[in-house]
């Protein structure tokens, strides 16, 4: 018994400095980061040490006071110029041949000037003791080869006239403005009409030039053929005839489409007609892609609208060059809105959504003290935000380390 007893006491007294409570550290440890609660006023400060700001790397950013454009997106279609689709026609009866080795269809990229057919006009017959029907089809060519020259030159004295008199009108303006008793505006018309009634006078003239050279070579015997060309650059939209088939006069052969520039119609509601501003660009963007904004002009178009829809017609030039967009594709319009107001502006990264989605910013109050602001937004860009109310301008809010601020407030981060 007692051999136990004094096993069990030199086992105690041995386990006793282990028991002992340790002596404090003489180092004293600081928090990186000190919540202040002193009063409500200070409930959302931040009081950062200086290593630990200088860890989570935070940069502020002042607020700004300036005009901001406002705008608004829409829904938008593309569709095609009005007079950028053109079909071409048969000049004369005849039979159509390749331009070259390949058939032309529908889709084809051609260029201005590039022939599309041959046509060989049906001015003789292919064996000397011709059919009944082969005569009544030459007779039928004869008829509109003469008909056509007939028209041709009463198209080119009709334009020979209406250039003659956009001259006239063109020198009756440019006097009246020199008296001041006319318009600039005036002129500009008179000199319009004279230009496009030149056009008209170049084209009747070069067809009756065509039809009178297909005449003489017809009486010599020597019928070529003749390259019907595409009148533009763009695609084959229709193919409406073949090779080998014989068509007759003004017989449709193609329709060339072009895809550069397009329109961009945008129906808009009539009642917030006066709320955008018509004669400034709008954005477009195509849908799902939000990186590649297109700068857009207004242009004039004939006015068109949609009784079923309740909608307007706005329409913009969307350059093509590269064939990214198709007609009757859907895009996103964003559209000015009239009127510019100043705001307060700071950067998209600097605002902070909570769990009830209230928008907060951190301002920098003091060094390296940090107070969390509520802001009322008003729209946001795609690198601004802007703000309805907020804090005063020249304040500086963060921007890098926002999220680490929230963190360290309610206890999310170490």
């Amino acid at each position: 018994m007692c051999r136990s007893r004094l096993i069990f006491g030199l086992i105690l007294v041995w386990c006793l400095p282990g028991c002992r409570p340790q002596k404090a550290d003489s180092g004293t440890k600081t928090a990186p980061a000190k919540i202040e609660h002193a009063d409500e006023s200070q409930i959302y400060r931040v009081v950062l040490t200086p290593e630990a700001e200088t860890r989570l790397q935070i940069s502020t950013v002042a607020v700004e006071l300036k005009s901001v454009p406002r705008t608004r997106t829409v829904g938008g279609v593309v569709a095609i110029p009005d007079g950028a689709s053109v079909f071409v026609t048969a000049p004369v009866a005849g039979t159509l041949q390749p331009a070259d080795s390949t058939k032309p269809l529908a889709g084809q990229q051609v260029a201005a000037g590039q022939a599309v057919f041959q046509l060989t006009p049906l001015l003789a017959p292919e064996r000397e003791v011709p059919s009944a029907a082969e005569r009544v089809a030459m007779a039928n060519a004869k008829a509109s080869l003469i008909s056509s020259q007939i028209t041709a030159d009463g198209d080119v004295q009709q334009a020979k006239a209406q250039v003659e008199a956009a001259k006239i009108a063109l020198d009756r303006a440019k006097r009246l403005l020199a008296e001041k008793a006319g318009s600039a505006r005036d002129v500009d018309d008179a000199q319009a009409r004279l230009d496009i009634a030149a056009k008209g006078l170049e084209a009747a003239a070069a067809r009756k030039q065509m039809l009178d050279k297909l005449t003489l070579e017809a009486e010599g015997g020597q019928v070529t053929n003749i390259p019907v060309h595409a009148p533009q650059n763009g695609i084959l939209r229709t193919v409406s005839s073949s090779i080998g088939q014989t068509v007759s006069l003004a017989a449709p052969l193609f329709e060339v489409v072009r895809l550069d520039p397009l329109w961009v119609r945008v129906p808009v509601y009539p009642g917030q007609r006066d709320q955008f501003s018509p004669e400034k660009a709008a954005i477009v963007r195509r849908l799902g892609n939000e990186t590649d904004d297109i700068t857009v002009r207004p242009v004039a178009a004939p006015p068109s609208a949609d009784p079923l829809a309740a909608t307007i017609d706005l329409f913009y030039e969307l350059p093509n060059g590269d064939g990214v967009f198709r007609p009757g594709e859907r895009v996103e319009v964003v559209l000015p809105v009239a009127g510019e107001t100043e705001s307060l502006v700071i950067p998209r990264a600097a605002v902070l959504y909570d769990i009830h989605g209230i928008a907060w910013v951190y301002v920098n109050s003091a060094e390296h003290t940090f107070e969390r602001h509520r802001v009322e937004l008003r729209f946001t860009t795609t690198d601004a935000a802007i703000l309805n109310r907020g804090p005063q301008p020249g304040t500086p809010v963060v921007v890098d380390g926002v999220a680490e601020l929230f963190g360290t407030e309610f206890g999310a981060g170490k």
